[in-house]
């Protein structure tokens, strides 16, 4: 059996997560474009003199700004709301049915049982994990494109991009930190709960400004890079490099741990 023989059974038994996932991701981002659409056209009807006086306020300032930025908008509910959470939940979902779905459903000794080596095994059920996130993300960014182009949005396709390979690279450590807990587990449900449990300590790390740069969701949201220009090349690599590192420590527990 080889690594593709692996991903083309993986995502045959995941096949009802890759429809939700993909359903929820087009649906939101379609959502996403028209409420912008919406919400604007409200706005617009608002009386000048009632604008005048929320404009006083900072919050309202601000949310009126955002609106003005169809880019910063799309960010703002994209990669640091919708996508973001969509990523988590569904990280979480595969990594635990993946692998202690399997040691609770008994199918873990078949697996193992062909002719091929554990760290192949791993190799191949991370792989077919990583592109079912990855065709969430861009059917939902393609959903995106479209429509913004339909409506006549003006979205800077360039950063928005660059935005969305931040993103992925910390999704991807996420979703290999939630295999290896999976791995721990012999339960689905507990392994989702840590694995969850989990993602908000990390969460929490993003409250503070000396330890939000260490919060994988604070990556996530590539909001150095979309808000304050900073590179993004220094989060890339290093969101490769943990991932790396956590694939790694995936394999070696993977192949020592007794099912």
């Amino acid at each position: 059996m080889t690594i593709r023989n692996i991903i083309g059974k993986e995502l045959g038994h995941m096949r009802w997560i890759i429809v939700t996932g993909i359903l929820l991701s087009v649906g939101t981002a379609v959502l996403l474009v028209l409420s912008h659409l919406y919400m604007q056209q409200f706005i617009d009807e608002l009386p000048g003199e009632l604008i005048d006086m929320l404009m006083k306020s900072e919050l309202t300032h601000e949310i009126l700004a955002w609106f003005g930025d169809y880019s910063l908008y799309v960010w703002s509910q994209w990669h640091a709301k919708n996508w973001l959470q969509l990523a988590a939940l569904f990280s979480i979902i595969i990594a635990s049915v993946q692998f202690a779905g399997e040691v609770s459903n008994k199918t873990i000794s078949f697996f193992l049982s062909r002719p091929l080596s554990r760290a192949i095994g791993y190799t191949g059920k991370v792989l077919s994990g990583l592109l079912l996130l990855l065709i969430m993300l861009a059917s939902g960014t393609l959903a995106i494109w479209l429509f913004s182009s339909i409506l006549g949005y003006n979205l800077e396709y360039g950063r928005f991009l660059i935005a969305t390979v931040v993103s992925l690279v910390w999704v991807i450590s996420f979703y290999i930190l939630g295999t290896i807990i999976s791995i721990l587990n012999r339960e689905p449900v507990m392994g989702g709960v840590l694995i969850g449990l989990t993602g908000v300590v990390l969460s929490l790390l993003g409250l503070f400004s000396y330890t939000r740069q260490f919060s994988v969701f604070y990556q996530m949201r590539a909001m150095d890079f979309y808000l304050f220009g900073s590179s993004p090349w220094l989060s890339i690599f290093t969101g490769l490099l943990v991932s790396f590192a956590l694939f790694y420590l995936g394999i070696k527990l993977f192949s020592k741990k007794d099912f």
